[in-house]
């Protein structure tokens, strides 16, 4: 009877996991309940424990979801469009955003069920968003790249010595000798 109550408790992607066969129901119950311990997804525990492939997973997760289904590596990310979200919830949701047209921002995803993470995105950005599913282990990797590549680029628009520089130009201009509070040119405006 116990095994009958642990069947009612799967529900979404681990129950479709385990209808095919890509996991024993005992194993995907496990899973379940040690990803919610430790506080993680269920598709980055199970990929990161390796009881299931990152591949069979996003297949299950996009057929389930009706979501499309990309390879991450072989698509390229556009800087300026992962800069729409910030790196925080990037990495938090493991989301990491891919392109966008018009108002629809299309997030690369690998549990379709993070529907928390997406509406934080939406949130956040004020546009339309779609999920798409990707294979765990690449997204990560993506992730990693692509905002590491952000930071370089960031730093590369010029960094804190042009700020400064900024800054001493506007005090300079303040300070001009051209400037005469006595003279007459000068409003008295309240």
């Amino acid at each position: 009877m116990a095994v009958t109550s642990e069947r009612i408790h799967l529900s979404g992607l681990a129950r479709k996991l385990v209808l095919d066969g890509l996991l024993e129901e005992e194993a995907a119950t496990q899973a379940l309940q040690a990803a919610n311990a430790e506080g993680i997804p269920f598709v980055a525990y199970v990929v990161s424990k390796k009881i299931a492939n990152a591949k069979d997973v996003a297949q299950a997760g996009a057929e389930e979801f009706g979501t499309p289904l990309v390879d991450i590596s072989a698509l390229e990310i556009d800087i300026d469009v992962v800069r729409l979200v910030n790196e925080k919830l990037i990495r938090q949701h493991n989301a990491l955003p891919l392109y966008k047209r018009g108002n629809r921002l299309f997030v690369g995803v690998a549990d379709p069920t993070n529907l928390r993470g997406l509406e934080e995105i939406r949130f956040a950005t004020g546009n339309t968003v779609e999920a798409i599913v990707c294979e765990s282990d690449k997204l990560q990797r993506m992730i990693d790249k692509t905002l590491e590549a952000a930071d370089t680029s960031m730093s590369e628009l010029g960094g804190d010595d042009d700020l400064e520089d900024l800054d001493a130009l506007e005090v300079a201009e303040e300070t001009s000798p051209n400037d005469d509070a006595s003279g007459s040119e000068v409003d008295d405006a309240p």
